[in-house]
């Protein structure tokens, strides 16, 4: 210790007369380059970094260059920490300025499963090639991100270390492919830290989710819980409203689609997803023709809360096609109450339609209302019956 003590004095006093000249730098280099050890040079670094001599760039890059070479042969464990932490210094000041021609040496520092040993090293490196922007380190880092969100690491701090890193490096990029990996970090197995990290990246790598969120919904590849937290997210987003009721569609397609689990959890996860679904499709409407046989689907073989928000949704499309829809749900009901093969649920439903089609006002729904009155129906339904149709009628229709 005294022997860097001593190298500090030196260097103090010579940086002071080097200062002036604008060759500061190079009493610096001097010196780690003389230091045998890697703990010395960190020393050496670590007082660089504090001082920020002039014109240090090339220096830092022909470092990190002998550093990346020679890190595999580096013995002892002192040793090998001073040289990650001489990692992190070096990247961060090449990607402070952003230096392009380290990149390739960034990249050694950072890369998977032969990177440095630290997790900081890596991520470091990592957001420095962000900073640059190395854009042909793109894909590399989203692997990196992929990997660690597949599932926690033993060692979580490092992984999350990692992630970071790779999160903010995609931040900086601001390429659009990097949304979707940094999206599933912020639902992932993280931190909270490391998923409000995820949050803030997502707003600068792209304004609008709304294709993204979509691939992930429509995608094989995603897992129920992706596709209900894309839709969560695209609801609590400030895009168009059109954009969210497009992902709203698909979400409850894909409700459907996969609701034939046998997987408790799962399956709570899709009904979850499609009553979040059929609710922002009541709410922005929608002129895609797929959501009447989805919105049937849901009338009729839903959860009874289900089944309200569906006729709910559908009334509040205010056209012909619901209409009919609510219309051919109010004709099957009443031919079960004629075969006396009604239960309690049914009779909900029944006073849950008969209001929806008076709402709506249109001629399709006169038939099945009419109907209501020779169905064997309670007076209190046949009152709601006859109400219906005097709206239906006083709208012109």
């Amino acid at each position: 210790m005294k022997k860097h003590l001593i190298l500090f004095c030196m260097i103090t006093v010579a940086v002071l007369a080097f200062a002036a000249a604008g060759d500061s730098v190079e009493i610096y280099e001097l010196h780690y380059n003389a230091e045998l050890t890697h703990v010395g040079q960190l020393e050496i670094l670590q007082e660089m970094a504090k001082t920020q001599p002039t014109n240090a760039t090339e220096f830092y890059a022909r470092a990190l260059r002998k550093l990346v070479s020679e890190y595999t042969d580096i013995k002892g464990n002192n040793e090998r920490k001073a040289a990650d932490e001489k990692a992190i210094i070096l990247a961060a000041q090449l990607g402070a300025v952003k230096y392009a021609p380290a990149a390739s040496d960034l990249w050694l520092v950072a890369k998977e499963p032969n990177g440095f040993e630290a997790p900081m090293a890596r991520a470091e490196a990592m957001m420095a090639l962000g900073n640059i922007p190395a854009t042909a380190y793109i894909p590399q880092i989203i692997r990196i991100l992929e990997s660690m969100n597949l599932k926690p690491v033993p060692n979580r701090l490092a992984g999350e270390r990692i992630a970071t890193g790779a999160i903010v490096a995609l931040e900086r990029f601001k390429d659009p492919s990097g949304y979707i990996p940094v999206f599933m970090a912020s639902i992932g197995w993280y931190s909270e830290i490391v998923r409000d990290q995820a949050v803030k990246s997502l707003a600068i790598i792209a304004d609008d989710p709304s294709p993204f969120m979509l691939e992930v919904v429509k995608k094989p590849s995603y897992k129920p819980y992706d596709k209900y937290s894309a839709l969560k997210s695209i609801e609590a987003s400030k895009v168009d409203n059109k954009k969210k009721v497009e992902v709203a569609v698909e979400a409850l397609n894909q409700g459907w689609l996969l609701g034939s689990t046998k997987d408790v959890q799962v399956r709570k996860t899709l009904v979850d997803m499609r009553m979040l679904a059929i609710n922002m499709i009541n709410r922005y409407k929608s002129d895609d023709q797929a959501i009447y046989p989805l919105l049937e689907k849901s009338s009729t073989l839903g959860s009874l809360d289900e089944r309200f928000s569906a006729i709910a949704a559908l009334a509040s499309q205010g056209t012909e096609e619901a209409a009919k829809r609510l219309s051919n749900l109010l004709v099957g009901l009443n031919r079960q109450r004629l075969r006396n093969n009604i239960n309690q649920e049914d009779e909900q439903l029944v006073r849950a339609i008969i209001p929806a089609l008076g709402q709506l006002g249109l001629s399709e729904g006169k038939s099945s209302l009419a109907a209501v009155n020779s169905s064997n129906w309670p007076p209190a339904v046949v009152k709601l019956a006859d109400d219906a149709l005097k709206q239906i009628i006083s709208s012109g229709h």
